[in-house]
């Protein structure tokens, strides 16, 4: 009797412990926005037609694969919205193309997209001392200034015209 007692007592702790950890993983479809800024470290500008590369799963291994992949552009004040496949997922990884993160270990880096949804979140701003406030439903993420592309060249509107070298 104490047998038959103690297992099912003991079945009934897994299965209530494993349905308790695993409340985020299972879909959950949410209607709430959530938009990704991204801004400058150093001063705090919104950073417009960036190229940003949103990659979503429900583990780190999901993340690694790419399973769930965007690619957008930031709009003139600096945000991307997720589409409702990426904001139904847990985590989110944001990469900015052609602009260097201003947090340590941006490649790695995963974040909750409940926390995101709840409480808002940032990056870290190792490039200055820039705190913008975390909003509910808004991702913030810090890079450093424009783009590298963005001088102008030779043939390029906006570019000096070239000078003649003299001969001595």
């Amino acid at each position: 009797m104490n047998r038959i007692l103690c297992s099912c007592s003991a079945s009934a702790f897994v299965l209530l412990a494993a349905t308790a950890a695993a409340a985020e993983v299972f879909p959950v479809v949410h209607n709430e926005p959530i938009a990704v800024r991204v801004l400058d470290g150093k001063d705090g500008k919104p950073q417009p037609r960036a190229h940003v590369i949103l990659v979503a799963g429900y583990d780190r291994r999901d993340l690694a694969l790419g399973l769930w992949t965007e690619e957008a552009i930031t709009d003139a004040s600096g945000l991307v919205r997720l589409s409702a496949t990426l904001r139904n997922l847990p985590l989110l990884r944001v990469e900015v193309l052609k602009r260097r993160s201003c947090q340590a270990d941006a490649a790695d880096a995963a974040f909750s997209v409940e926390r995101v949804r709840r409480d808002g979140l940032s990056t870290v701003d190792r490039c200055g001392t820039i705190a913008a406030e975390d909003t509910p439903g808004v991702f913030t993420v810090y890079v450093r200034g424009g783009k590298a592309s963005t001088k102008a060249g030779p043939n390029q509107p906006g570019a000096a015209p070239p000078t003649k070298a003299t001969q001595p």
